[in-house]
């Protein structure tokens, strides 16, 4: 066998391989659906149990913004920042938070308003 037919018999059992393996987590997506209810567009935080928040968009009041994360998070805080607050503009609040539990095959709908 030839050079470049070891090398290409190689490349196909690495691909082979590469696309076995199989995935120990649970990573069944639940969508959630957040609504700006507020005067002001915020920034879309979402974080679990106090620990750190991840940035997911940002959204203007009376715009939805959707997202899919994995059920096995269970349940998760959605804060919306005002983003006027964070370059200095006056604003009636700083920011606002609910509460979202997360269920396998269902959409959760997060409402975000103030006051």
């Amino acid at each position: 066998m030839s050079r470049c037919g070891v090398l290409l018999s190689g490349l196909v059992a690495l691909a082979a391989c590469a696309t076995g393996k199989q995935r120990t987590i649970d990573e069944t997506a639940c969508a959630i659906v957040v609504s700006n209810l507020t005067p002001h567009a915020l920034e879309i935080r979402i974080g679990d149990r106090g620990l750190g928040t991840t940035r997911i968009g940002s959204i203007n009041p009376g715009e939805l913004l959707n997202y899919e994360l994995p059920c096995s998070r269970g349940g998760i805080w959605v804060r919306g920042i005002a983003i006027p607050s964070q370059v200095g503009a006056p604003v009636s609040f700083q920011s606002v938070q609910s509460w979202a539990e997360l269920v396998k095959g269902e959409r959760v709908e997060v409402a975000l308003h103030w006051p």
